[in-house]
């Protein structure tokens, strides 16, 4: 059974698409270009999910054009560019990393009280 295809739109660490090849079909932005518009729904059509940030609108003409895509993984806190209606009629699950900078924003917060405390 072939593996399914799936796109990253952004660069990650090699080791990231290493562990992902040995599930999927991966193709991968290692320009770190900024796919949007017909260049992004060209590259998702025959994907079946997509690794994205928040740069990449995922609206209901997109989802039109790519009848194969079936999961969204945002790899940001916030999933604002999902158009989430349209990605709940079209049948793709759309996920986000929403505790990703919890500990780092609490880290900077006490950095800060500390900075202030020390004047």
């Amino acid at each position: 059974m072939p593996k399914p295809a799936i796109l990253v739109a952004r660069a990650v660490f090699p080791e990231v698409l290493d562990k992902l090849a040995q599930h999927f079909t991966v193709e991968s932005n290692t320009e770190d270009r900024d796919w949007a518009g017909d260049e992004l729904v060209q590259r998702l059509k025959d994907k079946a999910g997509a690794l994205t940030t928040g740069g990449q609108r995922i609206d209901a003409p997109l989802l039109a054009a790519c009848p194969q895509l079936r999961i969204v993984a945002n790899m940001a806190v916030g999933y604002n560019n999902f158009d989430l209606d349209a990605m709940t009629a079209a049948g793709v699950q759309g996920t986000n990393t929403p505790d990703v900078l919890t500990e780092t924003t609490a880290d900077f917060g006490f950095a800060l009280l500390m900075a202030t405390a020390r004047r």
